[in-house]
């Protein structure tokens, strides 16, 4: 019996997952809002796929609690599936909320070392007003939130897809 060991050639892995994100990246940033409906439909299709599995396991070990667990991540995956635009504006409003608390506490924060670390007083609140304008925005824009959101993450996950591109690139010349 002849054994072959395969060349370790980690470059396929990194290029591969480059091009992943790049795709998913695009994708995202071309589809804004509809992108995260995706994204949270898809979550509760694995919910429910996740929740059917672990009921099976627990229903055959007698384990009530896990019972009742896998029965809420059921719920909670058909909920995602049927209310994708309701999860999506509460997610868009807790987004909101938290730039208004962090620009509150911005605001808040100008005599501490923080604000003079940060390098200027007038830098901090007006960082915080900036965040606050905006969460307020947010609050009452939540689908155009979702649009911007999406724009940046799918921007930002191709531009990590790039640099993978880019690392895979340089790993081949030193495995090759």
């Amino acid at each position: 019996m002849e054994v072959v060991i395969e060349k370790f050639n980690p470059w396929k892995d990194t290029l591969l997952m480059g091009i992943f994100m790049l795709i998913i990246g695009v994708l995202l940033a071309v589809l804004k809002a509809d992108g995260l409906r995706w994204i949270l439909i898809i979550a509760g299709v694995f919910m429910v796929v996740v929740g059917i599995l672990s009921m099976i396991g627990t229903v055959q070990s007698k384990f009530a609690v896990g019972s009742a667990m896998a029965l809420i991540t059921i719920l909670i995956g058909v909920a995602l599936i049927l209310l994708p635009n309701f999860f999506q504006d509460v997610l868009m409003a807790i987004l909101a909320i938290a730039l208004i608390v962090i620009g509150i506490i911005n605001v808040m924060e100008i005599n501490s070392g923080y604000a003079v670390a940060a390098g200027s007083k007038a830098v901090s609140v007006i960082v915080g007003v900036v965040l606050i304008v905006l969460g307020v925005y947010a609050i009452l824009n939540l689908e155009g939130t979702a649009d911007i959101v999406m724009i940046i993450i799918g921007v930002l996950i191709a531009v990590m897809g790039l640099l993978r591109i880019i690392g895979a690139y340089n790993l081949k010349k030193i495995f090759d």
